[in-house]
């Protein structure tokens, strides 16, 4: 699926919104494109799109990205298998590695922060090795009356692997809701177990 008029704005808005870091990563990708175009995974990209609202403050959803005391029971993790290990530098520019065992196997999941305005706006870029390219992921929470509305983006997807990362997503966002309800503690929000009612 050819990119549409939609995703190149979204390009767009990414490069501009970069931190020199990733500005830096997107030249060298641009730089080593002749010796790698005629690659399968080259030639088309797709994005995953999807909503979910929560009874939590945005505060709260927001620290559950950031405080690697939640981010390791559901980000990429799941009930029977949280992370190993999780290290985060929160803030624009910063990077993250969560590392999960898969057997005798250690899985990392890397990447760095682009925007960081919380608590209503995250961007990321992603490498693992689930992914051949490199992906970005945006999340914006909106706060409402009762909870918040969070709408993520995951970028630069191959379109076979798409329907395979929407169902991913939408398993980890209800991970992200069991994992508060469970009631971790976060040091960035101390009212992060109660949902706002």
């Amino acid at each position: 699926m050819p990119m549409n008029a939609d995703l190149a704005q979204y390009d767009a808005d990414w490069t501009a919104r970069s931190s020199p870091l990733i500005a830096d990563a997107r030249t060298d990708a641009t730089r080593l494109s002749g010796h790698t175009a005629n690659l399968p995974h080259r030639r088309e990209r797709t994005a995953v799109r999807l909503s979910r609202r929560f009874d939590w403050s945005a505060e709260s959803i927001f620290a559950a990205w950031v405080d690697p005391a939640i981010v390791g029971r559901w980000l990429f993790a799941t009930a029977v298998r949280p992370m190993a290990s999780t290290a985060i530098d929160a803030r624009a520019g910063g990077s993250f590695r969560l590392s999960e065992q898969r057997g005798e196997r250690t899985v990392e999941h890397r990447g760095f922060y682009a925007d960081f305005v919380p608590p209503h706006r995250l961007a990321f870029t992603l490498t693992t090795p689930d992914h051949p390219v490199d992906t970005r992921i945006d999340v914006d929470i909106a706060s409402r009356p009762r909870g918040c509305v969070l709408k993520l983006l995951h970028a630069n997807v191959i379109p076979g692997h798409a329907t395979r990362i929407r169902q991913r997503w939408i398993g980890m966002l209800y991970g992200l809701d069991a994992t508060l309800r469970a009631g971790v503690s976060s040091r960035a929000t101390p009212t992060a177990q109660e949902p706002v009612r």
